[in-house]
């Protein structure tokens, strides 16, 4: 049984299905994705079904969406997987980061994870509290 459970979380960038271009023995195939509706969802979710209907290596990704405006606070909520994934939208990402975290959920985000300098003890912050909780904080 995988161990793995990937949220990934207002896709915002093409980097966010990156990780899903290939399928792993330890993640679970099924993947939340918790979001707004808008352009950039669509461009993930396409991506996912590009990926899945290659002719070489198809992936296997099953999407259960979470589409609303209140999307965080329903992953708070909700905590369908163990590991978020963070991509694009630079602004405000520390914060959806430390949110992720207080659910107890490990983060891999991709850089920069704050944009100005005055935010840099929100992310002091969000690294002590991974530490404190024994979370996995990759960027």
């Amino acid at each position: 049984m995988p161990d793995i459970g990937l949220i990934i979380v207002d896709p915002g960038h093409f980097h966010a299905a990156l990780v899903q271009q290939e399928m792993y023995a330890n993640v679970s195939p099924g993947v939340h994705v918790y979001a707004p509706l808008g352009p950039d969802l669509l461009d993930y979710l396409n991506r996912i079904v590009r990926f899945n209907s290659r002719a070489e290596r198809p992936t296997r990704w099953g999407v259960e969406l979470h589409a609303s405006a209140d999307f965080l606070d329903r992953l708070r909520r909700e905590r369908p997987g163990n590991v978020a994934i963070f991509s694009g939208r630079n602004r405000g990402k520390i914060d959806r980061i430390t949110t992720a975290l207080e659910a107890g959920l490990h983060v891999l985000a991709d850089k920069p994870i704050i944009i100005r300098p005055e935010d840099l003890p929100l992310l002091e912050s969000a690294l002590r509290l991974a530490t404190e909780r024994r979370l996995s904080s990759a960027t």
